[in-house]
Order: C-alpha cells, then structure tokens, then sequence
C-alpha cells in the first residue's frame, strides 16, 4: 500500500478506473453462459474479500475523493473538474456506455443524477453549512451523446435565509444538451 493509504492513495484510484472500464463493458457486452458463471463467481469472490474491510460511512472511500472523477464513486459519471470556486464550478464529463438510455444518448436518470452532485457541491462551498436538495429541475434541450467529452457549469444563483439556488448546464460545444435548476436547503444543526 502507498503512504496515502487511509485514502486509498492511487490504487483506489486504479481500482475505480477499472471499475468504471468494467461497467462500460458489462453495458455494451452479450456474454456466453460460461462467461456469465465464471464472472459471477469472479465477483462473489471479490464482494467476500471486500466484505472484510467495511467501515462506517464517515470512512468509506467510495464518493469521498474530491480529487478523483466523480468522486471515486462509480454510480456518477466521471466529472472532472476544471474550475472551482465560492460561486461555481466548470468541468468535463463523458458519458460511457454503462449511462445509456437508448439510440446512443445518456440516459436521462443519469443526467439528473449528475445535476444533482454537482449543484450540490456548489450549494455547499464557501463555509457554507451543509445543506440537501429540495427540488431539482432538469430540462432536456438536446440528445446527450455518449462516448464524447462534454462540458457542465453549475452557478450559484442567490440565498434566502436556509435556500440556496443553484443552476447548472450540459453542452456539448455549442449545443445546450440540459439544464437545470434546484434548490438546496441548508441544515439545521442538529441534523447531518
């Protein structure tokens, strides 16, 4: 193990990398049965070993690397971040094949999903308290390609007292592919 390993260091790194490889290729795959079994025990295997090395959630890895793509966690797509700051955020996603809806687009959950990390990290940043969506709206303006580099920004909007208002957009180039709205509340001390 690295010298980082409380964090996981670069093979927890690897380690989602590959898993993300692997769900792109489960999506695209149509396996024999033999294939199938041997994949499946491959994976009980896997579930068993890590089944020893639980935590509680305030120590698990997974979604808790702000400096790995989507966090580390493998439900997102893998949103790189370019920019960040007090009031907003600009980066880069690719959509593989394990995010597809159908005839070659992103499926729409998985948008919204995305939406959903994102204005959240805004909503959250400049020592704010901690706050959870209310209501999150995602208009759909164009197909979301899969297999293509896009960009998303998300803006802090304006706070009223525990609302904070957050809007975000999904292009590709030029090409508005979604948007959004949304609105985080901020928490009460006594929640988490």
């Amino acid at each position: 193990m690295s010298a980082d390993s409380g964090k996981g260091g670069p093979e927890y790194a690897r380690m989602i990398e590959a898993m993300r490889s692997f769900l792109d290729a489960v999506a695209g795959a149509k396996p024999d049965a033999g294939t199938i079994e041997r994949l499946t025990g491959d994976l009980r295997r896997w579930e068993a070993e890590l089944a020893q090395a639980q935590v509680p959630e305030r120590e698990q890895l997974f979604g808790r690397r702000p400096d790995l793509p989507g966090r580390g966690q493998t439900m997102l797509p893998a949103f790189v971040v370019a920019e960040s700051g007090d009031n907003g955020i600009r980066g880069s996603v690719t959509f593989g094949r394990y995010f597809l809806g159908g005839g070659g687009a992103a499926h729409g959950g998985a948008i919204t999903l995305l939406f959903d990390d994102v204005l959240g990290r805004v909503a959250n940043t400049g020592g704010r308290r901690p706050a959870r969506t209310a209501y999150l709206n995602v208009d759909y303006r164009a197909v979301t390609p899969l297999d293509t580099e896009l960009t998303l920004t998300g803006a802090f909007v304006k706070e009223e007292g525990r609302k904070r208002f957050v809007h975000g957009e999904l292009r590709h180039g030029e090409t508005l592919c979604a948007e959004a709205e949304a609105l985080f509340i901020e928490l009460l001390p006594h929640h988490r």
